[in-house]
């Protein structure tokens, strides 16, 4: 087995994860008895740049239907408003996946990157999703995480699948030996119903909330399941509750080649300044046989097949990262240090501790493994291979190989279907190159949230509010914040002009 193969996979899974619960049926939604209110020592944040913001802990039940049952702790962090006068209220916020980064540190992130308008208005909430990091963090029990924390593993050949089938139900086993008591929570609407207590303890009427992939799917969950509870809602690139989670692996994989092949026909047209091929088809073997060549000497270190996949996936996955992750697989191919260096594997800041060492890759099975049951017939997943490998040569591998929710324990759909009659229309963003969250998940979620409107970029990337998002995207989403206006219409950005 390659191990180069597993991140192929990752990519797939980085925005994945999660599932729901639904609202009691003797209850409208956001009816439900609200908890105690508790009283919130906010203290120094471990590992943070700054000594603005705040950190504190909110106890939510582990589940929500017993809530005078079990209590976990959620770490949440504020970095206030600029202008009191001005002040709206709180802006929640967590990191998509759930499982690749937690979300306490993301008021940091957004402060420099939001205008003056919005920052006037909004105490920043972040917070690590349960079981993740800081928020009663969980473990299967491994030495370390798997590439980017997802576990993925790519089959080519019968003996190299069977080898996987042993190591899936070896990992589900391991998983619900330190976790189980976890495992049945681990869904997407548990996170809205944290939400709720968290804006409970912060003493506020309505929340606004801004969300990517999965965590913009929680907070359509929440629209839905708390309707009197909403205020402005930024739901970036969101999943589709319906499809998740095998289904969405499934239907990437085209979506992904295809990212491929105009990564590839990019760096062809700038063969004189990257060396890496001058065809499409070129650069795509080139760059394929580094993966499998590895390692490769460059810069004094040694460069694994895991992290040559990976810089190509940022650059298929993001427009912004084409020419930095190009350029790296050019330096390396040319034994130089690359320009732009990425972290391969998740990790906690320097300061936190009692994170187990493989954590993200914990949270991120489990979340995928709650929503709905995964098929347990082994050989289906064999077929699935010989069906897309053969077409899907670069990511078929691991997207449609087995995975250890087909041996998980708790088998129950979970999923929650958003939208209804009282649900709050929300601000949707989506792009039309995300090679992750096919654009089709954006609609979904907007037509379902009635009176919703789609901001559409022409664009390969997610995380675009306030990341890497077009200046026009920015602007919508920045109007909608201040003041609540939402489009008239949907909207499609034109694409930015590329840098480098």
């Amino acid at each position: 087995m390659t191990r180069w193969r597993s991140v192929l996979g990752a990519a797939l899974t980085a925005v994945l994860l999660g599932a729901a619960l639904p609202a009691p049926a003797s209850a409208a939604p956001g009816t439900a008895a609200q908890p105690p209110a508790q009283r919130l020592k906010w203290g120094a944040c471990a590992g943070s740049s700054g000594p603005e913001l705040r950190c504190a802990r909110v106890k939510v039940p582990l589940d929500h239907r017993n809530p005078r049952g079990r209590k976990i702790e959620v770490m949440i962090s504020r970095l206030p408003a600029t202008d009191p006068g001005q002040r709206r209220g709180v802006l929640l916020s967590a990191r998509g996946g759930p499982g690749q980064h937690g979300g306490v540190y993301l008021p940091e992130d957004y402060t420099n990157l939001m205008t003056p308008e919005v920052r006037a208005r909004y105490d920043l909430i972040g917070f690590d999703v349960r079981f993740l990091e800081q928020s009663t963090p969980i473990t299967c029990g491994y030495p370390m995480e798997e590439p980017e924390g997802f576990w993925n593993r790519g089959a080519q050949s019968r003996s190299e699948f069977e080898l996987h089938v042993v190591e899936a139900r070896q990992y589900a086993r391991d998983c619900q030996k330190h976790a189980g008591w976890a495992l049945p929570h681990a869904t997407l609407a548990n996170i809205a119903r944290d939400m709720d207590v968290i804006r409970i303890a912060l003493g506020e009427r309505r929340i606004s909330f801004l969300g990517a992939d999965a965590l913009g799917t929680v907070g359509a969950i929440y629209a839905t399941l708390f309707p009197r509870q909403t205020d402005r809602f930024v739901l970036d690139n969101p999943l589709d509750p319906s499809k998740l989670w095998q289904p969405s692996r499934l239907e990437r994989i085209a979506l992904m080649e295809s990212g491929l092949d105009e990564f590839a026909a990019w760096i062809a047209d700038r063969d004189d300044e990257f060396g890496l091929g001058d065809t499409a088809a070129q650069v795509e073997r080139n760059v394929s046989d580094m993966w499998k060549n590895a390692p490769w000497h460059a810069g004094g270190r040694e460069w694994t097949g895991d992290e040559l996949v990976y810089y190509t996936i940022l650059g298929v996955f993001f427009d912004a990262f084409a020419w930095p992750m190009a350029a790296n697989l050019a330096a390396i191919r040319s034994g130089d240090a690359p320009p732009a260096p990425w972290p391969l594997y998740p990790s906690v800041r320097p300061g936190v501790s009692g994170v187990p060492v493989d954590n993200h890759t914990a949270v991120s099975t489990a979340y995928m493994c709650a929503e709905s049951p995964w098929r347990t017939n082994v050989e289906s997943y064999w077929r699935d291979l010989q069906r897309y490998v053969p077409p899907f040569p670069n990511f078929g591998v691991a997207a449609a190989n087995i995975f250890p929710c087909a041996f998980w324990s708790s088998r129950k759909d979970n999923r929650v279907t958003v939208g209804g009659r009282h649900t709050p229309p929300a601000l949707v963003l989506g792009a039309t190159g995300n090679s992750i969250v096919p654009l089709s998940n954006a609609r979904a979620v907007a037509t379902a949230l009635r009176g919703s409107r789609l901001v559409v970029d022409d664009l390969r990337g997610h995380e675009l509010y306030p990341f890497y998002g077009s200046d026009c995207l920015k602007d919508r989403a920045n109007r909608y914040l201040i003041s609540g206006e939402l489009p008239r219409g949907n909207v499609r950005c034109p694409a930015p002009v590329p840098a480098g």
